[in-house]
Formats: structure tokens, C-alpha cells, sequence
């Protein structure tokens, strides 16, 4: 099942469910709350990854040299 960001307008409140989709467009899911099916679906932007200097991996710390040469971040990302 999926999880859905839903907002309830009725008592401010907003929070993550799993649900079936036949649920959401139904609207049996309530708000936990106060109770009210009116729900909105909240839209969240994905985070963003942005390739640098011809790396593949993303930084470690011990590229950075925070950790040393026996860091157990280095090569795995």
C-alpha cells in the first residue's frame, strides 16, 4: 500500500498514512483527529541530487578528511 501526505483543514492538522488507493479516492481514510474524510493530499518536492566534478559518488568524510583514512563512509555512496 501506499503512503499518502494528507492534510484535514477541519483541525490544522497534517500527517502520513498507508492506505489502499481505492481508500483515498473514496475518501474512507479520516482524519486521526478529529474524524473528517475531507482530506487534501499534500505535495512534497523529492530532494534533489546534483552531479559535481565528474564524480559518481557523493562526498565522504573522508574525502574531506574528518574521519581519517579508515573512515567506514568511504565508498558507500
Amino acid at each position: 500500500m501506499p503512503f499518502y501526505d494528507l492534510y484535514c483543514a477541519r483541525c490544522d492538522e497534517e500527517y502520513n498514512i498507508s492506505a489502499k488507493i481505492s481508500d483515498k479516492v473514496e475518501r474512507l481514510i479520516s482524519c486521526p483527529k478529529c474524524g473528517s474524510t475531507e482530506l487534501d493530499t499534500v505535495y512534497k518536492t523529492p530532494p534533489a541530487y546534483i552531479k559535481t566534478g565528474g564524480s559518481d559518488a557523493a562526498p565522504s568524510c573522508a574525502s574531506a578528511g574528518s574521519c581519517g583514512s579508515a573512515c567506514p563512509h568511504a565508498g558507500r555512496y
